[in-house]
């Protein structure tokens, strides 16, 4: 099974206060909990993969992990999450939006002839250069 390059693997620390577990990293905006180390694992995983969708929808690059930035705070003990950046595009991309684009003549008839679907080929060709595929 192939690994897609948007499955990355983000540093996190956490530490155990008053019964839950905080998780945070420094070199990216998030910070979570849970009352599991389960939960915990999970929410990091979620806010990783939700700033990820923020930055994406804002035309903003996506934080690389980055394994050897450390954190002046105290914490238990370090570990990873692995997450899917382009998770909640995929999720969002059920909505449709119809948008108008112009090609030339010859080239339309010619796909059309082809029985080639249009709506595919524009979403396929927007992903590849926004290099989500």
């Amino acid at each position: 099974m192939a690994i897609s390059q948007d499955v990355k693997a983000y540093p996190i620390y956490l530490k155990k206060i008053d019964g839950f577990y905080a998780v945070w990293n420094d070199s990216i905006p998030i910070a979570t909990q849970g009352k599991t180390l389960e939960e915990a694992l999970y929410m990091a995983k979620d806010a990783i993969e939700l700033m990820a969708y923020d930055a994406f929808c804002n035309g903003e690059k996506i934080i690389d992990p980055d394994e050897n930035v450390e954190t002046e705070d105290d914490y238990d003990f370090k570990n990873f999450v692995v997450c899917d950046l382009y998770r909640y595009v995929r999720l969002d991309n059920e909505n449709k939006v119809k948008k108008n684009c112009t090609i030339p003549e010859s080239l339309a008839k010619a796909a059309e002839n082809r029985g080639i679907n249009f709506s595919k080929v524009l979403t396929y060709a927007l992903e590849k250069e926004m290099e989500m595929v």
